[in-house]
């Protein structure tokens, strides 16, 4: 299929990724840059992401492993985006600890969102999706190199007035 997406520059491919979990590598989203492909993906940003982010930042070498392949980020970086340095003053002095950023689901989709930005010329808007009590489970997005697939993909996701 790729062998054919390259030796025919007239086909576009409408592409619709829902990965199970964060199967979904990084380094496979990068392989699609030189394609005439729209790409509409399913980024699991709360159901995935938020979960491989404890709290207090000590994450299991395998969550870091399986954030690094999906975001395609060194751990440093991710935990720079996600978590930030706090003091407190306590009866022994100052005391410094890390926390997760409060709104680490919008930021998992914003970055999503930047990361595909410098492979796509064009990515849409996001649109949060989310569970019965409001939760945000997932961010949806598209990426093209076709302005027009990306106006297009902005209009269908721009919130619908009641």
């Amino acid at each position: 299929m790729t062998t054919f997406l390259q030796k025919n520059k007239d086909f576009r491919v409408l592409a619709f990724i829902d990965p199970y979990g964060m199967s979904l590598n990084w380094s496979s989203i990068k392989a699609l840059k030189s394609f005439g492909i729209d790409l509409w993906i399913l980024v699991p940003t709360g159901i995935g992401m938020n979960r491989l982010l404890t709290k207090d930042g000590n994450i299991r070498e395998a969550w870091l492993l399986k954030l690094e392949t999906t975001l395609g980020m060194e751990r440093s970086k991710i935990k720079n985006y996600f978590y930030k340095s706090k003091s407190v003053q306590t009866l022994f002095g100052e005391e410094t600890y890390i926390e997760k950023e409060k709104n680490a689901i919008e930021k998992a989709g914003r970055l999503y969102q930047e990361r595909l930005n410098g492979i796509f010329k064009y990515v849409s808007n996001t649109y949060p999706l989310k569970n019965s009590t409001g939760s945000t489970m997932y961010h949806f997005m598209m990426a093209s190199n076709n302005k027009a697939a990306f106006n297009i993909a902005n209009d269908i996701i721009k919130p619908k007035k009641k």
